[in-house]
């Protein structure tokens, strides 16, 4: 059975978006303010949709999430974001690994 074309899901949040800062530019919602606080949740829900509609490669779904949970928490008043940032070289340690123990495979 044949089916129709894919809608990028990208596309879609897009235009969605777009709709709700421009209704909120224009004073029909109050979007912004509940978009500065929230965003972080984006991370998590495209990292659980790479999860799922992918089924090769749990790096950058998981960094994905791991990034916006400690963002949104942030946001949100339970986690001291100064604490966070200050474990950045633990990413540039997990890229490393990843690169050393999984990024190499089928190169020559």
């Amino acid at each position: 059975m044949a089916s129709g074309p894919r809608i990028p899901f990208s596309g879609i949040l897009l235009i969605v978006f777009g709709g709700l800062f421009l209704a909120d530019q224009m004073g029909v919602v109050s979007f912004g303010q509940t978009f500065a606080q929230w965003w972080p949740a984006l991370l998590i829900i495209a990292g659980v949709l790479h999860l799922i509609e992918r089924q090769s490669g749990t790096f950058l779904p998981v960094v994905l999430i791991t990034v916006g949970t400690a963002l949104l928490l942030s946001n949100l008043g339970y986690l001291q974001i100064d604490s966070v940032w200050r474990l950045w070289p633990l990413a540039l340690i997990a890229v490393g690994l990843k690169i050393v123990f999984g990024g190499g495979k089928g190169r020559a």
